[in-house]
């Protein structure tokens, strides 16, 4: 509720009070008790809300904190000075509803607002068929704004409901590459030949760690072979699948030199295992 002081006696008046004082007092300007600001003639009719206690006298930087009843109410409020403005009804009722706009604690309830009529204006001596048309007015404004609120709310949802179900999209793809990707990186590892392992193993069989090269070539061929007919490969004929492995063992033996030598012996050559501690594979 607001009060005024009359800024030529100085009494304190509640807002529904002030036009029954100005045929009194004479007095045209009011200034609110909170705010100190002067509203002349019919202006403080507009003024239905003011500062609180904690919003003068606290901090610049105060931010009021407005509860879920005083939300509500603003809300129901705001719905009598629209039905004020575009009621159609008897000249009786859109009276009285005039005078509401004096009074922001309308109730909003049903049977309290008729109750607070009846003991607010008992000079309309109002029926029920009166107070019940500009309930019904209140009201159908009430109405309008919860649908508006509900679509509203409603295309909020939709919308949420439609960015989850992309985020989850999003997620299931991404989830679905890293997978592959985690499979592609396991089988490229599982499927890689290890010739220095193989190679390794074969040199140490013999003496010194040493193999002639055609031994070696033989040996390593096998497994090789076997290697890639898991792949399911075409298979080539015997011999040109030799010369094509006998050629990429001499290239792997010259990049692995680190690891091993290549010993010329008269007509042959041998293939000793260096022990070496960098053991990367190439």
């Amino acid at each position: 509720m607001v009060y005024f002081n009359c800024c030529q006696c100085g009494t304190g008046l509640r807002k529904n009070q002030v036009e029954t004082h100005m045929r009194t007092c004479r007095s045209r300007t009011y200034s609110c008790i909170d705010c100190q600001k002067d509203f002349k003639n019919e202006e403080y009719k507009s003024h239905v809300k003011c500062l609180t206690e904690s919003e003068r006298y606290e901090s610049k930087d105060f931010v009021a904190k407005q509860n879920k009843g005083d939300i509500k109410q603003n809300a129901w409020f705001e719905r009598v000075l629209k039905a004020v403005e575009l009621f159609e009804g008897s000249p009786k009722a859109k009276s009285l509803l005039q005078k509401l706009t004096d009074y922001p604690n309308v109730p909003r309830k049903k049977a309290k607002f008729f109750n607070f009529i009846r003991n607010s204006f008992r000079s309309f001596n109002l029926n029920d068929s009166q107070l019940n048309e500009i309930w019904n007015v209140i009201e159908s404004f009430d109405r309008a704004d919860k649908i508006k609120n509900d679509q509203s709310n409603g295309n909020h949802l939709k919308r949420k409901f439609e960015e989850n179900v992309e985020q989850e999209d999003d997620n299931q793809t991404e989830n679905k590459k890293s997978k592959s990707e985690n499979l592609d990186n396991l089988k490229s590892s599982i499927d890689k030949f290890d010739w220095i392992e193989i190679i390794k193993k074969e040199c140490i069989k013999h003496q010194d760690c040493c193999v002639s090269i055609k031994k070696l070539e033989k040996k390593v061929f096998k497994k090789y072979k076997k290697f890639k007919s898991d792949e399911n490969e075409q298979k080539d004929d015997l011999v040109n699948e030799m010369e094509k492995f006998n050629k990429k063992l001499n290239k792997k033996l010259k990049k692995m030199s680190n690891v091993f030598s290549l010993i010329e012996n008269e007509s042959n050559f041998i293939v000793k295992y260096n022990d070496a501690s960098n053991n990367q594979i190439v």
